[in-house]
């Protein structure tokens, strides 16, 4: 379900701090329930997102259709022609990850690149940390990012939460947001929510599946 993007604010999440000239576009919880133990923890989460992301795209869903319909719009209109090339708008700069300081360089897991095997989209990892990830996309339509949260909500019962920021590229950046954006609130994302949740779902089974 959408979150309230103040709640997401108020967390001390690095991406707030590095990405203030980006819009916060959606905040996604993500209904999984975890016990932060040692197989439920945000590094687990942090692969099944990332494999769940590739399944979608090579699976004929909805999800996948909508992947491949932008592939093919973009033959006839730039929409991928400059992936990861261009300057965020409004600056040089060309990754966020040039904000980090040497603290979150050291810090920083290795993170892995989110990319279909069918897409020429490619989300290169900026941090992995403890309790949350940031990939990025530039394209010729918007500089965008990708903020996955580790969350505790009561107890030891944890859950996930994914936000995504943007700057469009002028006019024809806004105007595609806007073209996109039912199609990403009511498929898109959901189609990931529940592609990200049976896949989490698999982990308590194959715990008690290797004990035995």
């Amino acid at each position: 379900m959408m979150i309230n993007k103040e709640t997401h604010f108020a967390r001390q999440w690095k991406v707030n701090e590095i990405a203030t000239d980006f819009i916060l576009w959606d905040v996604w919880e993500i209904p999984i329930a975890a016990n932060n133990s040692k197989t439920e923890n945000f590094q687990s989460f942090y692969g099944i997102t990332l494999e769940t992301f590739k399944k979608i795209q090579s699976k004929t869903t909805l999800v996948n259709i909508l992947f491949t319909l932008r592939f093919w719009i973009d033959k006839i209109i730039p929409l991928d022609r400059n992936i990861n090339t261009l300057p965020i708008p409004g600056c040089q700069e060309t990754t966020v990850k040039t904000r980090l300081n040497s603290e979150d360089l050291k810090k920083s897991k290795a993170g892995k690149t989110i990319k279909g095997d069918d897409s020429g989209l490619e989300f290169r990892p900026v941090y992995l940390f403890e309790d949350e990830s940031l990939h990025e996309l530039s394209n010729d339509t918007v500089h965008g990012l990708i903020h996955v949260g580790w969350i505790k909500k009561n107890d030891n019962n944890y859950t996930a939460t994914l936000a995504i920021y943007v700057v469009p590229r002028g006019i024809y950046g806004k105007v595609y947001l806007k073209l996109i954006e039912p199609f990403r609130r009511h498929i898109v994302y959901p189609g990931m929510m529940k592609a990200i949740k049976e896949q989490w779902q698999v982990i308590p089974q194959a715990s008690v599946s290797n004990k035995n």
